[in-house]
Parts: structure tokens; sequence; C-alpha cells
């Protein structure tokens, strides 16, 4: 962290009189020309010290330095311009003046910081699309990369400080920051007196590392007492103003959900008041938001019942890859499928005319399919008999035989890339044929009558030493058709580790997210009640609810079980929202889970699946 204390090291060469106008504080000044080398340097100095403006020099001044005078001075250091430089009053280490400056300093330089982070995340964000970048996107598309990346960045372009050098700058600005994005990870699920608390001492230990580890990495020596006290203040004031950005980023971003929410519940009454209260089941938005409609048990039974129907009366056949290539549209359009070039929807409008009449999926071109997965997954490794353990969680979208074989060598880049794939909406033959072609095991559960079922695909490094259907979790309230939730045991063969897996496919909110709202929560509880209070291992699959911000799973949540990375707000679905995840228990290591949605892709579609492929990998040691 830079020095607050008044340059010392340069010669006054002249003095004039600003504006005899008093300024906004009421304070006459001079301006004094400085020489450094061939450089001028301009330093505002008040005339003198007066009551008035001791917060001038003790809070305004070292604020706009560490601020937007710090932006303006790299950028003129670059190109030879003269540095500008506000007067602060000398203050002995450690006097009250001297405090209030560091704290002065780390509200101003937070600002500066921030924005190299956000700068930082577009220029990786972009290199993260380019061929040599995707093999190292999670790092690149990483938020705490993109921090300490941009701090490491600003503080190098700074002009350091006498007894420090541009790489030891970047070198303390980058392990403080580390030091924030570790600690600020323990208070994601903290209430706000938990934060106010937290967020400050997380800074005061990064600022404190800032400078011990820029002097050291400067000149081989440790920085004194005063430069680490006055560092560790900067940073409990940098940090705590940067949790509090990032808070405020996030409520508001929860007021234009919920105004977007509204949005989509005055679309969808419109439609029910012109067309009938059953037209529209689902209303999409761009954050994911789904609009409720009025309904009853007896309705969303109802529902159930016709909407499985409708998928047994409009099955689609698969063709091979050789025959899609010599389809027309209408051989495509009598298999059961939109050709792809038709996939796209334009607006809400189109998307409720999809709703509404139910329009098949698009069928894209397998080969072109496996080619782009395998761009998309090229930077994962292979899952191999020792490291890491690798799991995954796709829901496939009514997986059959025919799904499974058209999309083969799709599915041959994304399965031996996980140790365990936990899979959703398969039936025996899809997830049969799968393990077949990658040399897995595979467990599936009983199917519903859409032939929904859920499963695993396994890799040969665990071995399976049981598996149980709670079809408890299929029994709620004579709903028909939902789905049971299935459990594999396993030993970990290169760890010789035992752990438990459950896949889990809740109610959809088909009838609307408050009204199936309790059904999932009562399948939550009904799980968490079957599993027990020592249950070991990972709860994964399709929740049905926005886990981000989801009541519903409260039962887990209240037997132990923890999401991965639970602020993540990252849609897992093309309708929107995130709705697939894993919860843990008894267990530690895992990463956040890495999404994947590759319905995005124009040349995948959800012709592939609608929702994203998760990966979360288990540190083992191995």
């Amino acid at each position: 962290m830079r020095s607050t204390s008044r340059p010392v090291s340069f010669q006054i060469v002249k003095e004039e009189a600003l504006s005899t106008n008093k300024g906004s504080c009421g304070v006459k000044a001079k301006v004094s020309v400085i020489m450094e080398g061939d450089k001028q340097q301009l330093l505002s100095v008040p005339e003198k010290q007066t009551a008035g403006n001791w917060a001038v020099e003790n809070v305004l001044n070292p604020m706009v330095n560490a601020g937007p005078l710090a932006v303006y001075n790299t950028a003129a250091d670059l190109v030879n311009l003269p540095t500008v430089h506000l007067h602060t009053a000398e203050a002995p280490a450690y006097s009250a003046n001297w405090f209030v400056q560091g704290v002065s300093h780390g509200l101003g330089a937070a600002v500066p910081f921030m924005i190299a982070g956000k700068v930082a995340q577009v220029g990786m964000t972009k290199a993260s699309e380019t061929a040599l970048g995707s093999t190292i996107k999670p790092f690149l598309t990483n938020s705490t990369a993109h921090m300490v990346t941009g701090a490491m960045a600003f503080s190098a372009l700074q002009k350091p400080d006498e007894n420090h050098t541009r790489f030891g700058n970047a070198m303390g600005a980058g392990l403080g920051f580390m030091v924030f994005a570790g600690g600020n990870a323990l208070t994601k699920e903290m209430g706000t007196l938990g934060k106010a608390l937290t967020l400050p001492a997380v800074g005061f230990a990064g600022g404190a590392t800032m400078a011990e580890a820029s002097q050291l990495f400067s000149n081989g020596k440790l920085a004194n007492n005063a430069e680490v006290l006055q560092s560790a203040v900067q940073g409990m004031t940098m940090n705590t103003v940067m949790g509090a950005a990032a808070e405020m980023a996030r409520r508001h971003e929860a007021k234009v959900d919920q105004s977007q929410a509204e949005f989509a519940v005055r679309k969808l009454k419109q439609i029910q008041e012109a067309e009938g209260p059953d037209t529209a089941i689902l209303l999409k938005n761009d954050k994911g938001l789904i609009g409720k409609v009025p309904t009853d048990i007896n309705r969303l039974i109802a529902e159930s019942r016709d909407y499985s129907d409708w998928v047994k009366q409009n099955k689609v056949q698969y063709p091979t890859v050789e025959e899609f290539a010599k389809m027309s549209k209408d051989e495509i359009a009598s298999r059961g499928f939109l050709h792809p070039d038709l996939h796209q929807l334009e607006s809400i409008g189109d998307l409720i005319e999809a709703l509404k009449d139910r329009k098949p999926r698009p069928l894209p071109d397998a080969k072109v399919v496996a080619s782009e997965v395998r761009d998309a997954v090229k930077h994962m490794p292979q899952a191999g008999p020792k490291g890491d353990l690798i799991l995954g969680e796709w829901n496939m979208e009514f997986l059959d035989a025919g799904k499974a074989k058209y999309f083969a060598e799709t599915y041959k880049e994304v399965v031996p890339r996980h140790h365990m794939l936990f899979v959703i909406e398969a039936d025996k033959g899809g997830l049969a044929q799968i393990a077949r072609d990658n040399a897995y095991k595979f467990e599936i559960s009983e199917a519903n009558s859409r032939g929904q079922a859920v499963g695993f695909l396994i890799n040969d490094r665990l071995k399976v030493n049981g598996t149980k259907s709670y079809a408890e979790v299929a029994n709620v309230n004579n709903i028909p058709d939902l789905r049971p939730a299935f459990r594999v045991d396993f030993t970990d063969s290169a760890t010789g580790k035992d752990a438990s897996a459950v896949v889990v496919h809740l109610k959809s909110m088909r009838g609307g997210p408050e009204q199936t709202a309790p059904v999932r929560a009562a399948q939550a509880a009904i799980l968490a009640n079957v599993l027990g209070p020592n249950f070991k291992g990972v709860v994964g699959g399709d929740f049905n609810t926005f886990l981000d911000r989801t009541k519903e799973m409260d039962p887990l949540v209240k037997a132990g079980f923890k999401l991965l990375n639970p602020n993540d707000a990252n849609s897992t679905q093309a309708m929107g929202g995130r709705l697939d995840g894993f919860y843990v228990k008894g267990m530690e290591g895992f990463s956040d889970p890495q999404t994947l949605p590759f319905w995005k892709n124009k040349n995948i579609t959800r012709g592939l699946s609608d929702h994203a492929l998760l990966t979360t990998r288990i540190k083992t040691g191995t």
C-alpha cells in the first residue's frame, strides 16, 4: 500500500498564489511547482493550518490523492506529464491524524482498485474466448483472479515510493488481495453484523500483508511497524468499502430481478385474461424469473397428467448421424423436431407462443455439436486413477437410446472427464448406451411414465457398494410422474474412503414457482429425513428452484447440507435461473462448480439439452 505521507525528496522552484476566491472549503492556497529530474509535480499547499481546513488536509485530500489523482498520476507518469498531489497535514506515526489519514487513503484507494478489477475482468473474459485462452478458461473467468490481476497491474503501473519497486508493489497488492478474497469467502453466508465485523478484520490482515510483501519483494527487507500498521488500516477500510459495494450491487440486482418478475407476472395475467387461465404455464425473462400461475393441488395434478400425455404423444425419433445430413426440413419435422435454423426465439411473445403451442425441440447437426462441445471442454482433464475426484451433473433432457447414439461423440467428450456423472432425465436404454460407449458403469432408478429416471455414470476408479431408491420423494400430494431420489454408496480406490451420492429431479415449476414450491419443500424434507443424520456425501441434480435464493431447500440446510457456491446466480437452464447444483454434508475439499451452458451456443442449441453441465472437483491429495 502506498504511503499517504507528504513527498519530501523534491525541491520547490516556484510558488504562485492561486485565486484569492475561497474554494468550497473556504481555504486560500498556493500552488508549488516541484521538480523531480526533468518532470514537474504540482502540489497544492494551504497558506496556513486552521480548524476549518483540518478535514481537507486529513480526510479529503488523502482520499482524493489515493483515488482519482492516483489514476491520473499513474497515466501522467507513463506519458511524462506533471503529476498532482493535494497537500496533507504532517502527522507523526501513531497519532490520531495519522490513523485518520490511513482510513481516508483506504476510502479513496478502493475506487481505483475496483475499476482495475473490472478492467481486468473485461480483458480476461475476452481472452477466455480465444483459442489460447480457452485452455485456462476457469482462471480467466474467475472473479478472484480478476481482482488480484487488476490490483497487481494497477500497483505495477504506479510510480513506486522510495525503497520500493514496481515488481514489489505488484506482488504486495496481489498477495494482499488474495488475503481479501480468501477471508471474504467466509462471509458469504454471514448476516449483516457478521460481515460488518469480518470484512474490516480481513482487510486489516490483507493490508498488513501488502506492506510486508511489497517491502520484501522490493529490497529483501521487512517493513517497519508504522508502515505495516498504516497499510493495515488502509486495507481495513478498502476491504470494507469494496465489500459494501459488492453487497449494494447484489441488492440492486435483486431489485432488478424483482422488477422483472413483476413484469413477467403482469404479462402472464394479460395472456390469461385474453386467452384463458390455462394458456401459459411458464414465462421467462432475461434473469430467468418465472411468472406465477394461480392454481391448486388439483390443477397441479391435472397439468402433470396433461403434460405426460403430451410427451408420450410427441415422442421424437432420432435419426442416425448419416441420415441427418440427407434429411429435409419436412423430414426432420416428421421425426418430431424443429429444423435447427428455426430454433431461435427473438422475443417474449415468441417464447410465450412456443410454450403455449409446446413446440418441439430443435435437432442440431450431431457432428457440429460434438466439435463445439469438444472445444468447450478441452480445458477439463480426463478422469484418472489418481488425483482429484471429479463429479458432474447434467440434465440430459429425455435421454433415450436413440439420442444416446445420435450424440454419442458428444457424450464421449463429456463423460470421461468425470469420475461420476449425476444424470437427470434418462431412461435405462439411453444411459446403458452411453455407459457402453465410454466403458463406464451405470446405475439408474425406475423411470416415470415420461421416461424420466435419474442415475449415474461411474468411472472404474469408484467401487459401487450398493444402491437405494427413495420412492418417498416421488410420492407427494398424489401428483403423478414425480421422480424418486436415487443413491449410490461407493469407495474411492485412490484414497480408500467411502462416501455416498444422491441424484434428484424435484417437482418442476410447471404450474408456477409459488404454487409448486410447497411440493419441492416437502420433497426436501422427505429427503433429509430418509438420508438421516449420519449421511456423508453429495446430493446433486435438478432442484427446479432458484438455488441462489430459495427457501425450499431449508430442510436440507437445517439437516447440515451446504450448497456449493451458494451466491452463484449463473443460469443452468435455458429458461433461466440456477436450478442445478450440489449440496454436500460431511465432506470437504470441493471446488465451486463450473457451469457450461451448451445451449447458448447457436450451433448446439437446446436440442442437446436445455440444462448446463456442472462440474466440481474434490481434492484428494493423491
